[in-house]
């Protein structure tokens, strides 16, 4: 476990808000590195391996270099750096973030902030429908091959290779998106039976905020007053 993953969601959550409206607000050059430089140790005490973030880490860098060109082609230097900076910022403490938070705590970290159930419990249900599609896609992808199925022929190449792709990905399409329909109208009606949305619900997960989390929250907060001080 990670140093970021000892502290409350909650706290997280809002060094993340926090920490990007600070990155869009400012504009001096310093105050941009600066934060970078906080993104990059975000990252650090995260202590992801570089296999995680390997692919998003090198589309990250691509991304710095070609805006910084661009903006160097149609802006001044000034800017370009300020783009960069903020581009390297919200890459770092994005992947800290994200990468080291629970799906399974989503839901309970949003309804204890002060969201609606309805709300919360939406964010809940939709982190876990993509990896459930993804293993129902691969499930589906697998099943196919057994029985002699192929996404791609030899000897095609071109559009017309291309289009003859998108015609053989109707059997892995069709099964996944009528499983996902099946699953959320039994999701709706396991929800319907337990009376959703008539009142107050609990969850089965408790958050409580230490001294650490309140500091951080505070330190959060301060952060972004500061950045909105320097704009003005």
């Amino acid at each position: 476990m990670s140093v970021l993953q000892t502290f409350d969601p909650r706290a997280r959550v809002t060094l993340y808000v926090c920490f990007t409206l600070a990155v869009l607000i400012s504009q001096r050059l310093g105050v941009l590195g600066g934060l970078a430089g906080l993104g990059l140790v975000l990252l650090a005490l995260a202590r992801l391996s570089w296999q995680r973030v390997r692919s998003v880490g090198i589309g990250v860098l691509l991304f710095v270099v070609v805006i910084s060109a661009v903006n160097l082609l149609f802006r001044t230097p000034l800017e370009a750096a300020q783009q960069a900076l903020r581009a390297v910022a919200l890459a770092a403490t994005s992947l800290a973030i994200v990468l080291t938070f629970d799906p399974a705590q989503l839901g309970i970290t949003f309804r204890r902030m002060g969201l609606p159930d309805r709300f919360a419990f939406t964010l809940d249900l939709t982190a876990r429908f993509v990896p459930t599609l993804m293993r129902d896609f691969q499930l589906t992808r697998d099943a196919q091959r057994a029985r002699g199925y192929e996404l791609e022929a030899a000897g095609e190449r071109g559009l017309r290779g291309l289009l003859r792709v998108g015609q053989r990905l109707a059997p892995l399409l069709v099964p996944v998106v009528v499983r996902a329909v099946l699953d959320a109208e039994d999701r709706a009606n396991a929800m319907d039976l337990r009376a959703f949305g008539t009142g107050p619900r609990t969850w089965l997960q408790t958050l409580h905020l230490r001294p650490r989390d309140s500091a951080l929250i505070a330190a959060s907060f301060a952060l972004l007053a500061l950045s909105v001080g320097l704009r003005l």
